[in-house]
């Protein structure tokens, strides 16, 4: 391991920086927040000015700001981090203020000649930071190998290809077969599902990427996608592509008592699966319930699961029930998401073929669904079930 460098203590005591405003510019994205809390790699572009200050030491940074000036406060005030004095000084316009440098670029980075063009141009000049900053800090951390670029409490496949420069944030998890750079930036709580790839590109922070699916050149924001090569903002994404981990389910309660027509549909199953072994064990599950044991976790041997479906005493579909061993394994947000979701027979990991608690894309899958919308999982797992039958005649 290679020593760690010194660090340059020759900057001001005093470090006078202004804040761009920008927010004329951004008439594409349009985003709440000024230029200097965009992020870039692992923290606002603000924040990487404020490693410098610490580096140089400087004892004292002064930022002069005009545009959405709370905001930048607001952000101030949340960070602990760095070990000297801040002041904000608001202005009507920053045009004629004398200051050392501005928070428009990278620090220890070549001035700005002039601002970027207003809509692509800031959004293409922001990607061209970030992938600037992913080269920097891959160069700078290169004898630590690729682990320096990966956050707390990430859940990784095995057969995951991760391609230097890349930053995954905390609590990011990837499944199998998924390519991870170069370029890519992935923030906190994101979960990229397998077959996936991220090149070049940008997914904001808690953010469901679906299976094979390929974000190259761009931005998910939310459901929203920014594609740099065709200049086209897509709103609105399809939630099996891309959704917020954020959004919040109209499921609301761990039981939901099935409809007459999931007890007929699992009737109609039970009986065509009448001659399968039923276990008598039972397992005490993460709501405190004890449910039946099954010979597998194939579809044709739910017939336990499928009398309680019956009685009406589980949702026929919902997420798959499972015990503390095999959440205690899981990373914190997603424990805290599953105890709240409604169980059911069939989940959505039986839809993907991924029917197995315990295994990486099975949580993931089921993470989806207590997280997106009911009715597009619902209307997936209909067409699932239709095709079950069709094979069962």
């Amino acid at each position: 391991m290679s020593e760690i460098p010194e660090l340059n203590r020759t900057g001001p005591s005093v470090w006078r920086l202004s804040l761009p405003d920008w927010g004329h510019l951004d008439t594409v994205w349009e985003r709440r927040l000024p230029f200097a809390l965009w992020q870039v790699g692992e923290q606002a572009l603000l924040f990487h000015w404020l490693d410098a200050a610490v580096d140089q030491g400087s004892e004292k940074v002064i930022f002069y700001i005009s545009d959405r000036p709370n905001d930048v406060r607001q952000a101030i005030d949340r960070a602990t981090l760095w070990p000297i004095e801040i002041e904000i000084v608001t202005l009507a316009s920053i045009a004629d203020i004398e200051v050392d440098d501005c928070v428009n670029h990278l620090p220890r980075t070549p001035s700005l000649a002039q601002e970027p063009a207003a809509g692509w141009g800031l959004i293409k000049y922001w990607h061209q930071l970030e992938q600037e900053w992913l080269e920097s800090f891959t160069k700078e951390t290169e004898s630590y190998g690729i682990y320096a670029a990966i956050g707390r409490s990430c859940e990784i496949a095995a057969e995951v290809e991760l391609n230097p420069p890349f930053w995954l944030g905390n609590h990011v998890s990837i499944g199998p077969g998924a390519v991870i750079g170069p370029g890519a930036v992935v923030e906190d709580g994101c979960i990229v599902a397998g077959n996936s790839r991220i090149e070049r590109a940008h997914l904001a922070a808690h953010t469901y990427l679906g299976p094979e699916t390929d974000l190259l050149d761009g931005i998910i924001h939310r459901n929203h996608l920014l594609s740099l090569k065709n200049e086209a903002y897509v709103r609105g994404l399809e939630a099996f592509v891309a959704s917020s981990l954020q959004s919040q389910s109209s499921q609301s309660s761990t039981y939901q008592r099935p409809s007459l027509r999931d007890r007929l549909r699992a009737m109609r199953l039970l009986w065509r699966w009448r001659k399968r072994s039923q276990p008598d064990a039972t397992f005490k599950g993460i709501d405190a319930q004890q449910w039946p044991c099954l010979n597998s976790r194939a579809v044709e041997d739910r017939g336990p699961w499928l009398r309680l479906v019956v009685q009406g005493k589980l949702a026929l579909f919902g997420v798959t029930p499972r015990d503390a061993e095999s959440i205690a394994e899981l990373p914190e947000e997603w424990q805290l998401i599953l105890r709240k979701a409604p169980a059911g027979a069939f989940s959505y990991a039986d839809v993907m073929g991924a029917p197995k608690p315990g295994e990486m894309d099975e949580a993931l899958h089921c993470v989806y669904q207590a997280t997106t919308d009911p009715k597009l999982c619902r209307q997936l797992f209909d067409n699932w079930l239709m095709e079950l039958f069709e094979l069962t005649n």
